[in-house]
């Protein structure tokens, strides 16, 4: 983006988008058909073809051939009756204006570099060091299955595999407090590939990991230059709780729709803003929370209209309702099957979440600290020391965010780490923080270039170490 483009987005304008050629509805409506036939047609090509029941209709899509024949005759009748431009055209002109191959090649680089090693050092580290007191392997016949299944990616698991249960009893765990997004996106691909479910989650945790980069390093390049965005990314990819993008977890598929809901209100492209809003407010309990930071980068964005011109602001504010409404699509279906749309709310009691309040937290720590000490503290509490250094860092990044990045930055880092800090503590705070992704363009601005290194060295040193516990079932959780 140049210098002009970034400076028209500062001033709170969107950037105006006019396709060259305007083609009827009809013709982009077959295009898309095409593609999302051909799409289908070569996963069939690989896989045993896909079975869904919905509502009880029962859905069985098993022929490469006769799906890959419909987007032929699609793609023939379109032609006939509208040639210019042919489909093939549209394709390569969408991807040199949306795909920019060297994010591609950095997305890459980061899955291969960050994400691959913590498996690597994990799998060592239970060979060498063994699994923690009171845990056992989960008996998988492959060794990588055994590895993969720590902590929530078998709740994960078994929703992909069996679906959501319960009983209404809110004193015991239950996988309704998981939202559908991650483990629904699991199934799909496990009967696509024919694979296990965990083997299926680990690849769309891997694969959301990968568009997230993209995305992010997009956003990024709005408030630095070239190299400082890169940076940026790297940063995030070796986070010390970034660990968690390499497990069969929801953390990458969130990350994925904030940064590209983000990206999409900057870009004014509000329709797809929409889709992803909804994408997030089904990935996490916490997703509809969006909300409140997306009004703030809308009503920024948005400062030249009247309040009385609703028509303009009626798609931006579809845009901020949307991950409000993605979890109403979940408590609707928890209703509809459970008779209890809330569950899982309720449901987070089981975990040990109640309210506590930010003065008790911090009050537990001081006492601690100011009287075994310091070391004592760290040594019998390790894991609440580091998760509750993760909440600390993102805590004071709060107010420098806001002033460097903006209100809806700032907001974002407060309203997904303040709730559950009030209700859990210090609880799961590292991978809470992992996908706060303003802290990591504001690190990026603020650390000279010079010293971007060694704070990576020191942030992949951690993640290794934070490997190491996760692997070997330590509660870092």
């Amino acid at each position: 983006m140049s210098t002009s483009d970034k400076s028209t987005l500062a001033a709170g304008a969107f950037p105006i988008v006019r396709p060259a050629t305007s083609l009827p509805a009809w013709v982009r409506l077959f295009d898309a058909a095409t593609v999302l036939l051909l799409f289908a047609g070569v996963v069939l090509l690989v896989g045993d073809g896909v079975r869904l029941e919905i509502a009880g209709l029962r859905l069985s899509i098993t022929s490469p051939g006769r799906v890959l024949g419909w987007a032929f005759l699609i793609t023939l009748a379109r032609h006939a009756m509208w040639a210019t431009p042919p489909l093939p055209a549209r394709v390569r002109t969408w991807a040199q204006d949306r795909i920019v191959w060297p994010d591609l090649s950095l997305a890459a680089q980061l899955v291969l570099l960050t994400r691959v090693p913590p498996l690597l050092i994990g799998l060592m580290a239970v060979a060498a060091i063994g699994l923690a007191a009171g845990y056992q392997s989960p008996g998988y016949e492959s060794a990588w299955l055994n590895l993969l299944s720590r902590w929530d990616a078998e709740w994960y698991s078994n929703i992909a595999a069996f679906g959501y249960n319960w009983n209404g009893d809110w004193t015991r765990q239950q996988n309704v407090v998981f939202f559908p997004a991650f483990p629904m996106a699991a199934r799909t691909v496990a009967r696509v590939l024919g694979v296990h479910t965990l083997y299926a989650a680990s690849l769309v945790s891997f694969a959301a990991f990968a568009a997230a980069t993209v995305f992010f390093v997009r956003l990024a390049r709005l408030h630095l230059d070239e190299r400082s965005a890169s940076d940026a990314v790297w940063l995030l990819a070796s986070y010390p709780f970034a660990i968690y993008f390499s497990a069969p977890y929801s953390e990458s598929l969130f990350l994925l729709t904030m940064c590209a809901v983000f990206l999409a209100v900057h870009e004014g492209r509000f329709g797809p803003a929409v889709l992803w809003g909804i994408a997030a407010g089904l990935a996490r309990p916490n997703g509809w929370l969006l909300a409140a930071p997306l009004g703030l980068l809308v009503y920024t964005r948005l400062k030249p209209l009247r309040l009385s011109d609703w028509r303009g602001w009626l798609r931006p504010a579809a845009a901020v309702a949307a991950p409000v409404a993605g979890m109403l699509v979940y408590t609707f279906h928890l209703h509809a099957a459970f008779g209890d749309g809330f569950a899982w709310l309720r449901g987070q009691a089981a975990w040990g979440r109640a309210f506590r309040g930010l003065h008790l937290f911090a009050a537990d720590r001081i006492s601690w600290i100011t009287g075994p000490g310091l070391t004592r503290y760290l040594t019998e509490l390790p894991f609440d020391a580091l998760n509750t250094a993760a909440a600390f860092l993102a805590l004071c990044l709060i107010v420098p965010i806001t002033r460097r990045l903006g209100a809806a930055y700032g907001a974002l880092v407060a309203v997904l780490l303040l709730p559950p800090l009030l209700i859990g503590g210090a609880m799961s705070m590292g991978r809470l923080t992992s996908v706060l992704f303003p802290m990591f363009i504001w690190l990026a601005a603020v650390v000279p270039p010079k010293n971007r290194t060694g704070l990576l060295i020191a942030f992949a040193t951690l993640q290794g170490f934070a490997a190491v516990l996760f692997f070997t079932w330590r509660p870092l959780f």
